[in-house]
């Protein structure tokens, strides 16, 4: 039994059956997870995995998260505008930050991995003496006085 830190690329999230929806709903009294605001329909309600199954273990023995996607007890029902900030963020349609959000906190977490193997790349050519390992994300170039379009001059008068 092997357990990974996150799912592979090639796992694909199963369907959250009916059942378990409905579970759900029965679980949290038909009421939002989040302000115990009463849900409406079910076209205005979704369900979110907690943790967020991009941060849970995974099992390649019963390929599936620790715990299991589909477990009742890890899955909220909340609004859709609920699961919208959860999802991406604080804000309207214009972002200042999705900090803390779901998408934010995979992008910082495939950050800091990219950085720390790169690190881990430098360290090992430094110990064998080989040359430093181009980083996987370029560093991009500050444009040059002459990139810059010229401005118009103004004649006043």
């Amino acid at each position: 039994m092997t357990i990974l830190d996150r799912p592979p690329p090639d796992w694909k999230r199963p369907t959250t059956p009916c059942r378990v929806k409905l579970q759900v709903l029965i679980n949290q009294g038909g009421r939002s997870k989040i302000n115990n605001e009463r849900l409406g329909t079910v076209d205005n309600t979704h369900f979110d995995h907690r943790p967020a199954l991009e941060a849970r273990k995974f099992d390649t023995e019963r390929w599936d998260t620790i715990p299991p996607a589909n477990d009742p007890e890890h899955i909220d029902a909340i609004t859709l505008k609920q699961h919208d900030v959860r999802t991406n963020g604080p804000g309207g349609t214009k972002r200042i930050t999705t900090r803390g959000s779901d998408t934010g906190e995979r992008a910082r977490t495939r950050n800091i991995a990219r950085s720390h193997a790169d690190h881990q790349d430098v360290m090992t050519a430094k110990i064998t003496g080989q040359p430093r390992p181009e980083p996987s994300k370029p560093k991009r170039k500050l444009m040059g006085r002459s990139s810059f379009p010229k401005r118009q001059s103004r004649k006043f008068g």
